[in-house]
């Protein structure tokens, strides 16, 4: 490159949970790929910087405060970019792009409060539910010119690998991570005994529960061990999220609910099954790296698979309902999710992952 030339610097702002953080990843990646020279930088709020640890396409990540305006911050990068990308619709990433870049481009809803928006971002673009929430993000990257290349991407290094090996040193084992911090969003506990025992009875693999630092999670772990009479295998303490995905990397097949690590299994390209209730799968099942489908669960119910991922979702009407509170309930559960047996998880995992089978069902 010539000397002369500065490299272009982008801001990446994600205002939302973790998830959310690590699904815009692919900005970063198709940045880099384009513009090899270019700096990639982040602002996300304090607490969701841990899942881009590790990030190779990543020089530093900012954050501020979710009950705080940040306005120092924003002082600090003011006008330091060439490019601030709102990667989400939020009215607070647009308001940040704005003062952090001299070329501003952002995702909206479209709708007609956003007025504003026209006056602080030079390129909008609108977010479509019936798309991916990668694919949207993606749509940002055609409007600078830049090739998408549809990966998400977690982090993770050589002492992770060799933490991954001494915290689960098994030949081949399964992941579940059964937690999240909605409690909808949970399978019960006797339903993950069972699958545990399906896969120690009749399979090669050993399934390694993964831990939390929650106290929460503990107490679930032990709800599960209760309807468990062979035992569990749980990971000693809760690791970092780049030792975990080395964990998960080095797995046969990951089993999860609608949370970040079943989107960071599929970052990471271990088979996975997601377990899923209410959520809205077109636009937040877990992603398939390469896919050039901008919808790549377009059924939004049912089983579904795209190369090694397998949703798994009732086909009822009410399916997804994308609410905290089952509607049909009676007994304050997520009947879609209550429905999902042990053993039609195990047939995806059987038939789907590149697990040996050892007995028959």
């Amino acid at each position: 490159m010539n000397s002369s030339v500065i490299a272009p610097s982008y801001l990446i702002i994600c205002f939302r949970c973790i998830g959310d953080v690590l699904v815009t990843t692919p900005l970063a990646i198709s940045i880099k790929t384009a513009q090899p020279d270019a700096v990639i930088d982040y602002l996300v709020f304090k607490g969701t910087e841990k899942v881009l640890a590790k990030n190779p396409y990543i020089r530093n990540v900012f954050t501020i405060s979710t009950d705080k305006s940040g306005m120092g911050t924003l002082i600090l990068l003011f006008k330091k970019y060439d490019f601030a990308i709102a990667a989400t619709p939020s009215d607070r990433a647009a308001l940040s792009a704005a003062m952090a870049g001299k070329q501003t481009i952002g995702l909206t809803y479209g709708l007609r409060k956003e007025w504003w928006k026209s006056l602080v971002l030079d390129v909008q673009q609108v977010c479509y539910d019936r798309m991916h929430v990668v694919s949207n993000i993606l749509m940002l990257l055609w409007r600078l010119g830049i090739e998408p290349v549809p990966r998400v991407v977690m982090g993770y290094d050589e002492n992770d690998i060799a933490y991954a090996r001494s915290a689960a040193p098994f030949n081949r084992y399964v992941i579940f991570h059964p937690y999240s911090s909605k409690e909808y969003k949970y399978w019960s506990a006797e339903k993950w005994a069972k699958l545990s025992i399906l896969i120690q009875e009749q399979t090669d693999c050993i399934p390694v529960f993964t831990r939390t630092p929650e106290p929460e999670g503990d107490e679930y772990i032990e709800q599960i061990r209760k309807f468990s009479p062979n035992g569990i295998t749980v990971i000693d303490s809760a690791c970092s999220l780049n030792q975990l995905a080395a964990i998960i990397k080095g797995a046969v097949a990951f089993v999860g609910i609608d949370t970040i690590v079943t989107h960071m299994a599929a970052a990471l390209e271990t088979p996975t099954v997601a377990i899923l209730g209410p959520t809205l799968t077109r636009y937040w099942a877990p992603w398939p790296n390469d896919s050039l489908n901008p919808s790549p669960f377009a059924k939004n119910k049912g089983i579904q698979h795209n190369k090694y991922i397998t949703v798994l979702q009732r086909s009822w009407q009410c399916v997804p309902c994308n609410k905290d509170n089952c509607s049909i309930s009676s007994r304050k559960v997520t009947e879609c999710l209550e429905d999902i047996s042990a053993k039609e998880v195990f047939i995806e995992l059987e038939k789907f992952m590149a697990i040996k089978v050892i007995a028959k069902l």
